[in-house]
């Protein structure tokens, strides 16, 4: 959009309000909205929290987030924009090449011998928390299976006990709807102590470290990091993104499945029956609930997309939920099909930012669905709860079981 007099430089302020994230609409059928933006505004402004775009179509989000140099992560990730101050969330808040380092250090972690390693006693601990979902009342998902599931992976993968995965729990349900309500005084309160949790650990781990083998902390104490050993910051930072990032949208995507699930009972007796294709089931259901909404990235320059200039400075939210329903990409987008292939949906983001730790998100949606497979039929209970902006997918379920 050109400036209205053709002399001043665009600024947030002329920016249209186009939809409203949290407006109505949106949360009567956030899809049915996406949609008419991709249609007729799919570079749509919104004046919420200052002003700042959102780019709707497939081919947009992917070249934005190929482009670090016109569109920065390291001002701002999301928005309404998180606490600052305190631990860098890395290697998030870092362009390449900075972030290079971060990422080599971390890709370790994800490779394919250390996701083996995982599945056993995340697949041990899936079957306990089955159970007590079983026989609790109401049977809500969220609580007695996918948030202490997605805590409890974490826990195994960087080497915390239980009672630290309870307060690791207990500040990340907080933390996010804080910063997504616009709670500053909470959300800095909290991510205050997130810090303080993370820096704990490292001090931990220096003071005595341990297998590197299995503890991600201590291996990347003895990572021989391009421009020399991770520092403490580093260390503490590294942590501090994963935790909150591998708990709150993987629970909410496995709510997704669970909800969907309970709606489908010929795909639950397939499953049982072991006649459906996971890896293609578990792709579809991230193309549908892509539980990371949008991520934000900032303009480094005035820069154009469809005709409409963004300005330097202005936040640029990277719609993955639309993208992945974008009708130009996916042939029929609005119908969840099981085994549709190819599948180029991108939940896990794409680019120099695409999600480290999506290795381990699709174990935990495999294992998630032989758990639900193990049970007796069930159906959506009496409560249901969906996230807002900026994520997406279910965050409360009851569910009933057949006798």
């Amino acid at each position: 959009m050109a400036a209205d007099d053709g002399l001043r430089p665009m600024t947030r302020a002329d920016i249209p309000h186009d939809w409203d994230p949290h407006g109505d609409q949106t949360i009567a059928d956030p899809q049915a909205e996406l949609a008419r933006l991709r249609a007729g505004c799919p570079v749509a402004g919104s004046q919420n929290w200052g002003g700042f775009y959102t780019l709707t179509k497939y081919d947009d989000v992917v070249t934005a987030s190929r482009d670090p140099e016109s569109y920065t992560a390291t001002v701002q990730t999301v928005i309404p924009a998180s606490p600052r101050k305190g631990l860098p969330r890395l290697p998030l808040q870092k362009d390449p090449p900075e972030s290079n380092r971060y990422r080599k250090g971390l890709n370790l972690f994800f490779k394919e011998n250390r996701i083996r390693a995982l599945e056993t006693p995340l697949r041990d601990m899936a079957a306990g928390m089955m159970n007590d979902l079983r026989a609790a009342d109401p049977a809500e998902f969220g609580t007695h299976f996918a948030a202490p599931f997605t805590v409890g992976s974490i826990c195994v993968l960087a080497g915390m006990d239980m009672a630290e995965a309870d307060e690791l729990g207990r500040l990340s349900h907080a933390y996010v709807p804080a910063v997504q309500t616009g709670d500053l005084a909470t959300a800095g309160d909290l991510s205050r102590q997130i810090d303080g949790f993370a820096m704990e650990l490292v001090r931990d781990r220096m003071a005595a470290p341990r297998d590197p083998e299995v503890d991600m902390v201590s291996g990347l104490m003895q990572y021989d990091a391009e421009g020399g050993p991770f520092d403490f910051t580093e260390l503490a930072g590294m942590v501090r993104l994963m935790l909150i990032g591998g708990h709150v949208v993987p629970r909410n995507f496995l709510c997704s499945m669970a909800w969907h699930l309970a709606q489908d009972q010929d795909l639950q007796d397939r499953l049982r029956a072991g006649t459906v294709d996971q890896r293609l089931l578990i792709d579809e259901m991230l193309r549908c609930y892509s539980p990371n909404q949008a991520l934000v990235r900032v303009a480094t320059h005035d820069t154009e997309m469809r005709g409409t200039t963004i300005p330097q400075g202005c936040p640029v939210a990277l719609n993955f939920l639309s993208a992945n329903r974008d009708e130009d990409v996916f042939p029929d987008p609005m119908t969840f099909i099981e085994d549709r292939s190819p599948n180029r949906h991108i939940a896990f983001g794409i680019g120099p930012h695409m999600c480290l730790g999506q290795s381990v998100a699709k174990l935990q949606a495999r294992i998630t669905l032989d758990a639900l497979a193990a049970l007796p039929r069930f159906h959506v209970g009496e409560r249901v709860h969906w996230a807002r902006w900026t994520e997406y997918g279910v965050t409360l379920l009851d569910l009933r079981f057949d006798a």
